[in-house]
C-alpha cells in the first residue's frame, strides 16, 4: 500500500536525505513506513526556532518528503489551503490512501487534494473542548471559538467518507452516531526496546515526581505544585520534576514558579525542558519513582503515562477522557477527580507510602504498557486502512 500522511508537526530533510522531525511523529513516521510500500509525508517546514526539536531522524528509506510551506501561523496557513489542496493533488496518483492525523488547521484541504482515493483520520483531540483552557483577550477567544468550530464542522465533513481512528473514549462517544467506520485506539511512541524494568520506585530519601508533555493551565500543573506544597508540609520530601514544552507566548511556567514561590517551595519544583523522545527522555523516567498527569478536562490518553508504565513507575492521574477506560483504579494506577488538590497530594502519598500499592502498580502498569507499543498498534490501523483499500478496488 502506498500511504500519504499529513499533520502540522513540522520537518526538515537532512542532508543525508533522511527526514527529521520531532520524536514522538518521527517514531510513528518509521511505524508506519515499515508497514507500507511507500509513505508519503505531506508536512510544514520547520520554522528557525523550531529546528531544536527536529531531534529524530526516521531510520525509513521509503518515505518521501512533500513540503508544504513554512510552518508559519495558523491564519496564515489556512490562507494558503488552495495552494496545499493543489500540491497534494499533484502527487495523489502516487497514493492508495491518505491518512491525516487531527484536529489540525489544514486537515480538510489536505483530504480536498486526496479526492478519489481512500481517507483516514487519526484523531487524537478536539479544538472546540480545548477552548475553555486558553489563556487569551476576550476578543482573540472569540475568534479562535468561531474558527475552531468551523474547522470542526469540515473535519467532520471528511470524518463521514473516512475510517477514522480516535484515542479518546469521550470523542468516540461524541462521533459513534455521526460515522460510518469508528475505531478506537491508543496513540503511543514506545516501541518493545524501550522498556525499563525494577520491582519498586522510592527507596530514596527524596522521591521524585515526574511529570512529562505539554506544559499548560490544562494539564492541572498549578494543582500539582499545590499538591506538592501539601505533601512537604506533611513531612515527605518531594520534588516535582517538569519535562515539556509550553506554546509561545504562554505565561504558564512563570506562574507555576510564582505558585511555588508563594508555597516557600521554590527549589522542590524543578523544569528540565523539552527533552527528545528515546534516551535523552527515558533516561529522566528511569531516575524518578512516580508519575502523574492532572489533565482537567477531557482529552484522550497522554502518551506520558504508557512512557511513565514502560519505564516501570506508578502513576496518579486524573479521570479525563479515555484514562478511566484502560486504568483500574487501585489496579493499575490510582485515579483522581480533576481539580481535587487534596486527592491528588493523598494519592501521591499512598504511593509513596504503601510499598505493597506501588508494587501492584508497577507490575499491573508494566504489563498493560506491553500492549501499547507501535509493533502491536501499529499493523491494526494500516490493516483497517488496507481492507478499506482492497474493498474499494473490488467495488
Amino acid at each position: 500500500m502506498r500511504l500519504g500522511y499529513h499533520y502540522h508537526i513540522p520537518a526538515v530533510m537532512g542532508s543525508d536525505r533522511s527526514l527529521r522531525t520531532p520524536g514522538y511523529q518521527g517514531r510513528l513516521l518509521d511505524a508506519l513506513a515499515d508497514g507500507c510500500e511507500e509513505l508519503v509525508c505531506f508536512l510544514h517546514s520547520a520554522r528557525p526556532d523550531e529546528m531544536k526539536y527536529m531531534d529524530y531522524r526516521c531510520h525509513a528509506r521509503n518515505i518521501k518528503y512533500v513540503e508544504l510551506g513554512i510552518h508559519d501561523s495558523v491564519p496564515r496557513r489556512v490562507l494558503r489551503s488552495r495552494s496545499v489542496t493543489a500540491l497534494v493533488k499533484r502527487h495523489r496518483g502516487e497514493l492508495d490512501a491518505l491518512l491525516i492525523r487531527g484536529p489540525s488547521p489544514l486537515l480538510a484541504a489536505v483530504a480536498k487534494g486526496a479526492e478519489g482515493k481512500v481517507l483516514a483520520l487519526l484523531l487524537v483531540g478536539d479544538y472546540v473542548a480545548g477552548l475553555k483552557d486558553l489563556d487569551q483577550p476576550w476578543w482573540r477567544k472569540q475568534l479562535i471559538s468561531a474558527w475552531s468550530h468551523w474547522n470542526y464542522r469540515r473535519q467532520l465533513s471528511v470524518a463521514r467518507r473516512a475510517v477514522t481512528f480516535v484515542n479518546s473514549r469521550a470523542l468516540y462517544e461524541q462521533l459513534r452516531p455521526l460515522l460510518g467506520e469508528l475505531h478506537e485506539t491508543r496513540t503511543t511512541t514506545l516501541t518493545e526496546a524501550d522498556f525499563h524494568a525494577r520491582e519498586d520506585t522510592c527507596q530514596g530519601r527524596t522521591v521524585r515526581v515526574l511529570y512529562s508533555g505539554r506544559i499548560n493551565r490544562g494539564k492541572g500543573l498549578l494543582e500539582v505544585v499545590d499538591a506538592i506544597a501539601l505533601l512537604a508540609t506533611d513531612g515527605l520530601d518531594v520534588v516535582f520534576d517538569l519535562v515539556g514544552w509550553a506554546e509561545a507566548g504562554d505565561d504558564i511556567v512563570d506562574a507555576i514558579r510564582q505558585r511555588a514561590e508563594h508555597h516557600g517551595i521554590p527549589e522542590r519544583v524543578i523544569f528540565h525542558g523539552y527533552k527528545p523522545v528515546g534516551p535523552e527522555l527515558f533516561g529522566v523516567f528511569k531516575d524518578v519513582d512516580l508519575f502523574v498527569t492532572a489533565s482537567l478536562h477531557s482529552e484522550g490518553f497522554p502518551r506520558g503515562i504508557w512512557e511513565a508504565m514502560a519505564h516501570s513507575l506508578p502513576v496518579a492521574v486524573t479521570k479525563v477522557g479515555s484514562i478511566p477506560f484502560f486504568l483500574k483504579d487501585g489496579e493499575s494506577g490510582l485515579l483522581v477527580e480533576p481539580g481535587n488538590t487534596a486527592g491528588l497530594a493523598d494519592a501521591m502519598g499512598r504511593i509513596i507510602r504503601d510499598g505493597d500499592l506501588r508494587r501492584r502498580l508497577i507490575k499491573e502498569g508494566s504489563k498493560l504498557a506491553r500492549q501499547q507499543t507501535l509493533e502491536a498498534l501499529t499493523p491494526t490501523l494500516l490493516g483497517a486502512i488496507e481492507s478499506r483499500v482492497h474493498g474499494e478496488q473490488n467495488s
